[in-house]
């Protein structure tokens, strides 16, 4: 089954969600997550000594009702149709998981052209689906270090009270789920773990706040070029199941890799700890990511410039966005408060000292909002000034009382 699509697989994957109000980015990486469990262990790449295979954990992450589950389930389609994904539920225990693993999945791991066999692989590779991330991690307190080990190792021993020492062998683990922003902060009893664990280390935490578009008309069936491109996307997932072998990097790419490595590799002097913690596996998931930009595009198992390129700029942005993620954690009982201001002030450019009263009472006593503008404005996060009324306002730093922010203006 030869591919059928004429651009890489990703961009008509998201060519083929236009139509949706889900933010781009969690509809990029929701495609990301379907070709890199697609791939499961047959394709790697050696980098440092250590052979990388594509599994990823990728969470979305935003407000409820902009398209968390809407882009999990157009790549979930996909897959499903395509039998190229093992799935398992997030209802499921971490020993129910094990177990699953440890049995494997079977399929007959025939090449095109293969005559069929009796033979039948075992496959112990699987992702795991949480739209509500909730539901999955909170019912275990153990569940973040297996999560850490189920990352980095292809072989894991574990035991039963009842069946004794079990050893999996060749295992693969993705996540593909959704949270809420605050979810993140509880994510451990520990109130720092979710920023210096290991856990959000290895994961792709994708930010959005709101919809990409707003679709006002969409009744109806599919339209013809719509399920052809469907049919087409499911073909060269089904074909690129059939790829298997050791990537290289080209010339080119290496030079890029060379430079990249060595900018990433500088520590700020104003890093935050989840933006030091999520740069010390930047590399890693700049490898994992290039590996499924390749194959999204060819056959060859060559990564190029471009590719990796390409690999660098999504997970920058997901870098870009870390502290955004992470800043309402941490020991700080105004963290959440605080937060809430950030983002208020934000959204609307500028405010006055009532408006964002107003927006906050619920949240924060009289004393409390003095101490975050304080804090704000001495860190120049914020902008205070006085209007020509003589009235207090708050700027957002995005556009400064100088700028051009135009969604709400001075809330009265």
């Amino acid at each position: 089954m030869p591919r059928k699509l004429t651009e890489p697989w990703l961009d008509a994957f998201e060519r083929y969600c236009a139509h949706m109000e889900a933010p781009r980015e969690w509809i990029r990486w929701s495609g990301i997550s379907v070709l890199s469990s697609s791939l499961k262990r047959r394709c790697y790449l050696w980098y440092r000594g250590i052979k990388f295979f594509p599994n990823q954990y990728i969470i979305l992450v935003g407000p409820p009702g902009i398209g968390k589950g809407e882009s999990i389930n157009a790549a979930y389609a996909l897959s499903d149709s395509a039998k190229s994904v093992n799935y398992i539920k997030d209802w499921h225990t971490p020993q129910e998981i094990l177990e699953e693993l440890a049995e494997g999945f079977q399929h007959m791991g025939l090449k095109p052209g293969q005559v069929i066999t009796t033979n039948v692989i075992q496959d112990h590779t699987c992702c795991i689906m949480a739209p509500e991330l909730a539901v999955f991690l909170q019912q275990y307190d153990n569940l973040h270090s297996l999560m850490c080990a189920w990352w980095d190792q292809n072989k894991f021993d574990y035991k039963t009270k009842n069946k004794g020492k079990h050893v999996i062998e060749d295992m693969s683990v993705s996540l593909l789920g959704g949270c809420v922003p605050d979810y993140v902060r509880s994510l451990s009893k520990d109130r720092l773990a979710p920023i210096t664990g290991g856990f959000t280390a290895r994961t792709i935490f994708v930010y959005a706040t709101e919809k990409f578009q707003l679709v006002e008309n969409n009744f109806g069936v599919p339209t013809q070029q719509i399920s052809q491109l469907k049919d087409d996307l499911i073909n060269d997932l089904k074909h690129i199941t059939t790829l298997q072998g050791e990537l290289s990097v080209s010339k080119e790419a290496a030079k890029l890799w060379e430079e990249t490595y060595r900018e990433h590799n500088k520590r700020g002097v104003i890093d935050s700890d989840a933006s030091t913690n999520f740069k010390s596996r930047i590399s890693s998931h700049i490898i994992k990511t290039a590996i499924t930009t390749c194959i999204s595009e060819s056959d060859t198992l060559i990564i190029t410039r471009d590719q990796l390129r390409r690999a660098i700029e999504y997970v920058e942005g997901i870098r870009d966005k870390v502290d955004i993620v992470f800043r309402c954690v941490g020991e700080s009982p105004l963290a959440v408060s605080m937060n809430k201001v950030i983002t208020y002030i934000d959204t609307v450019g500028v405010t006055s000292y009532k408006g964002l009263l107003r927006f906050i009472y619920r949240d924060a006593t009289v004393e409390q909002l003095a101490s975050i503008l304080s804090i704000l404005t001495q860190t120049n996060i914020i902008i205070e000034k006085i209007n020509t009324k003589g009235e207090v306002e708050y700027w957002s730093t995005k556009t400064g009382p100088n700028g051009n922010h135009n969604k709400g203006g001075v809330t009265p």
